[in-house]
């Protein structure tokens, strides 16, 4: 599996005159390695980067339009994963299980940009670089549901190849199904051994075979999802 990009990316240099816009979102994503999102405020962030709050409004009109930036930022980087994963999976089936797996370590190792991305954000279908940046995520997951180069050898690939509205519509299936599944365990609802990638995969993987081979409407789970327990624990936040 490949690593999700590494956030934040280390200041080069030393502050100067110039650079305050990027100086300012390097100390967002710094912070938010730590803290939470409530814990922000211009204040915070302009006495980061030393500079006077008033000079933060010359680069960004609010904390709530850097951190869209931001957000648009980290779902470029998501489509641009999603299209590495396709091109790297011998089958629909795997690089599904790939994508998920990555929406999932991702929220994991960065709780607090995955709930900028997906939900903590107001207004942000009125930014169009977000909506872009949206868009473009999505549309790289309906690509990977048409695509023809994956051969049809196993069942399960065939049941995610749908045809028509059928693949957008499969598309938002997993779309929402990622954002919440990586929610759920990032925030510790679904309780999973603390630091154990292995437990995350496995996991994800049982939980797209449901969707992938269509066991959810013959209204029985897969014997591997009674070993869910093995890898779970219930005090184990993620």
């Amino acid at each position: 599996m490949n690593q999700p990009p590494s956030w934040p990316r280390p200041m080069a240099r030393p502050y100067h005159k110039g650079n305050v816009a990027e100086d300012l979102r390097l100390a967002t994503l710094r912070i938010l390695q730590n803290e939470r999102l409530e814990d922000l405020s211009v204040r915070r962030l302009t006495r980061e980067v030393r500079v006077a709050p008033a000079n933060f409004y010359n680069h960004y009109a609010s904390l709530n339009m850097l951190l869209v930036e931001i957000a648009a930022d980290c779902l470029d980087d998501f489509s641009d994963m999603i299209g590495h994963i396709a091109h790297r999976s011998a089958s629909r089936h795997d690089a599904l299980k790939r994508t998920v797996t990555h929406y999932v370590e991702f929220a994991c190792r960065h709780t607090q940009l995955y709930r900028m991305m997906f939900g903590y954000l107001t207004d942000t279908a009125q930014h169009p670089r977000y909506s872009r940046a949206a868009q473009r995520t999505f549309n790289r997951l309906r690509d990977l549901m048409e695509a023809e180069e994956f051969p049809c050898a196993e069942s399960a690939d065939c049941a995610t190849a749908p045809a028509g509205e059928g693949v957008a519509h499969t598309g938002y299936c997993i779309f929402a199904m990622s954002h919440g599944l990586a929610g759920m365990i990032a925030e510790g609802h679904i309780p999973l051994e603390q630091q154990r990638e292995d437990s995350i995969r496995t996991f994800v993987a049982q939980i797209l075979d449901l969707f992938t081979t269509n066991r959810l409407l013959q209204g029985h789970a897969p014997s591997g999802m009674m070993a869910a327990r093995d890898v779970a624990r219930p005090d184990g936040p993620c």
